[in-house]
């Protein structure tokens, strides 16, 4: 932020105003999860939609509230005398009608955007704007409401896991959310992973990973384009701050109602805060190059499987690496909660001096999610 009393920020600093200072992660991360609080409550006051949509199952039912989204094969409807969303089988619905503006993608990852009506033929659905759009019910992947304003085109979750031991006094706490944006043109993603333990006569430990990224589509094709910025924090490994920020190109690789694979590639500048009193085999600034694979699979009313990698081979210094690793598993409750399963390896060949080359870490969180 920069005016008549803000100097002009670094990345570093920029941090540092909004999380306090790097050597108190457990601070800024505490920070960082308020400010997604206030965020997912704020898409809440600023959503909700007509509860007129009608959805037509193949069986002859028809369920009549507000449509949602369709994602992972499985169409999200509120009807105005339930307090939580139906889940229906996307195989099985016939069509639908709405008069309400949505985006809905094919799997070339081209989004439509307009109201939906029955199409021309059986098992198709038409999306209606300037022009009429024809698509085999088999070729939706994904429906999104597209909302007036920014915050009702948001999506989001967030999740908590906690334990206790008397014996020693040891405490773990887990967070993890995220915040979604999409719009006929752009992407926006923020997602945040932490860890911290506690315990008796024992130095307290904490673990954070932060990504954010933004993409512009490029003519209606797999191809996306945009900025990205990473953010780790581990006192495991001894980095009070390392930040990895850049652009690069994503591609869809599969995407499917069943099956999603993504892959980035691009170039990033790492600057990297080590914990205090420490020395490092690596240079703390370098530029890296960034590649990642995200891979996602689903069943309805299943086990969701989603595994995210990125490494970094440094350009500016050959020879060093870096990797995470994220894998979770989560169950779908009623009322939009879930449990999460969660799996992480944060590694590194040239770590400080006296820290491991991996961080592996492991947490149980129930949680919330969006629309």
């Amino acid at each position: 932020m920069e005016g008549p009393d803000h100097p002009p920020c670094s990345v570093t600093s920029c941090i540092t105003c909004l999380y306090g200072p790097p050597t108190h992660s457990l601070s800024w991360v505490a920070r960082f999860a308020v400010i997604l609080f206030l965020a997912l409550v704020t898409c809440l006051a600023y959503g909700g939609r007509k509860k007129t949509d009608t959805v037509y199952m193949k069986n002859g039912d028809k369920i009549t509230g507000e449509l949602q989204s369709l994602s992972q094969g499985q169409l999200f409807i509120k009807p105005d005398y339930t307090t939580s969303s139906f889940i229906l089988d996307w195989d099985k619905v016939d069509h639908i009608q709405s008069s309400q503006e949505f985006t809905i993608i094919d799997p070339n990852g081209v989004v439509y955007p307009g109201t939906i009506s029955q199409g021309p033929t059986p098992d198709s659905l038409a999306v209606v704007n300037a022009k009429t759009i024809t698509l085999p019910t088999a070729s939706v992947i994904a429906i999104r409401e597209l909302g007036e304003t920014f915050w009702k085109r948001m999506n989001g979750n967030i999740s908590l896991g906690l334990s206790v031991a008397k014996s020693n006094q040891q405490t773990n706490l887990a967070i993890q959310g995220g915040l979604g944006y999409q719009s006929t043109q752009h992407l926006f993603s923020a997602n945040v992973n932490s860890q911290f333990a506690t315990q008796q006569k024992v130095t307290n430990t904490s673990e954070t990973n932060a990504k954010t990224a933004f993409y512009r589509q490029l003519r209606q094709s797999r191809w996306y384009a945009g900025g990205l910025a990473n953010f780790l924090s581990s006192s495991e490994q001894k980095i009070a701050i390392q930040s990895s920020l850049g652009g690069g190109l994503g591609r869809l690789l599969i995407f499917t109602n069943r099956t999603n694979l993504y892959a980035v590639g691009g170039l990033v500048y790492t600057k990297q805060v080590n914990s205090s009193g420490t020395i490092s085999t690596a240079p703390n600034n370098s530029l890296d190059a960034a590649l990642s694979v995200e891979y996602s699979t689903f069943r309805f009313d299943a086990a969701n499987f989603n595994t995210v990698v990125w490494v970094y081979p440094s350009l500016s210094s050959p020879g060093h690496f870096r990797m995470t690793l994220n894998q979770s598993i989560y169950y779908k409750l009623p009322k939009n909660f879930f449990v999460n399963f969660s799996f992480y390896d944060n590694y590194d060949n040239e770590p400080v001096v006296g820290a491991p080359q991996n961080n592996l870490g492991a947490s149980t969180t129930v949680g919330w999610s969006f629309p």
